[in-house]
Formats: C-alpha cells, sequence, structure tokens
C-alpha cells in the first residue's frame, strides 16, 4: 500500500469537491486498498442514504469488488470504471492507481457525463507518495 502525503491528498480533495458540483452528485470519496475514505465525502446537506457502519462496510466491499476483477486484467484489460444503478441510487468506481474514486448519485444522473469528468479530473493528478 502506497503511503499519501498531505499533499496528494489535498489533491485528491479538490478533485473530489470539483466534481462534487455537479448537480446530481451525493458523494465522491477516494477509498485506499484497506477501503478507508481517504478524500472526499458527502455533498454537504445531502444526508447518507445508510449508516456510518454500511458506509463505511460499501467502502471495503467496493474494494474487495475492484480487486476480485482485477484478476481478469491480464485477459480483458484493465477496468476503466464499474457502475451499477439501483433504484435509489447510481454507484460508481473509477481505479485511480491503487485506490479508488467512489461516487454515488441521483439514480437518474448521467452516468457517462459523469465518468468522464471524474476521469478528466483524477487522471490530471500527478501522485507523489512519501
Amino acid at each position: 500500500m502506497t503511503i499519501l502525503s498531505a499533499k496528494d491528498i489535498e489533491k485528491l480533495n479538490v478533485a473530489c469537491t470539483a466534481l462534487m458540483e455537479e448537480e446530481k452528485i451525493r458523494h465522491v470519496g477516494v477509498i485506499n486498498t484497506l477501503g478507508h475514505l481517504i478524500a472526499g465525502g458527502f455533498k454537504k446537506g445531502i444526508p447518507s442514504l445508510l449508516t456510518d457502519d454500511k458506509v463505511r462496510m460499501v467502502y471495503m466491499q467496493m474494494q474487495l469488488d475492484l480487486h476480485m476483477r482485477q484478476d481478469l486484467d491480464e485477459i480483458l484489460g484493465p477496468i476503466d470504471y464499474i457502475a451499477s444503478r439501483r433504484k435509489n441510487q447510481l454507484i460508481i468506481t473509477v481505479p485511480i492507481d491503487e485506490n479508488l474514486v467512489l461516487i454515488s448519485a441521483e439514480p437518474n444522473a448521467d452516468d457517462k457525463k459523469i465518468i468522464k469528468k471524474a476521469e478528466e479530473l483524477f487522471d490530471a493528478i500527478t501522485i507523489t507518495s512519501i
């Protein structure tokens, strides 16, 4: 696991905040390999649909899901993003290095627009870990 500097975490927070400006986004966070939130969070004034314990469980679940899917990278190529649309929420994960960006939005949000903006924001970040 790569340890990120405070400067790297601030860059990730800035990107999370910029992506949260999208109207229907509820949450943008960067999750490390252990399933812990290291940057971002919920948009101000928007409550989580889940309890804090369930949110932490989702963070770990998304990281585990990504790692399991990466077992096929040699055959199918690396994952660009994973999107799932549920009745009450759109969930998108975008891998960045060892971490992943977890985005939740209203179910009627434009997933392609969100993914494009997320890739633009996070691909522009250069990580200079400790």
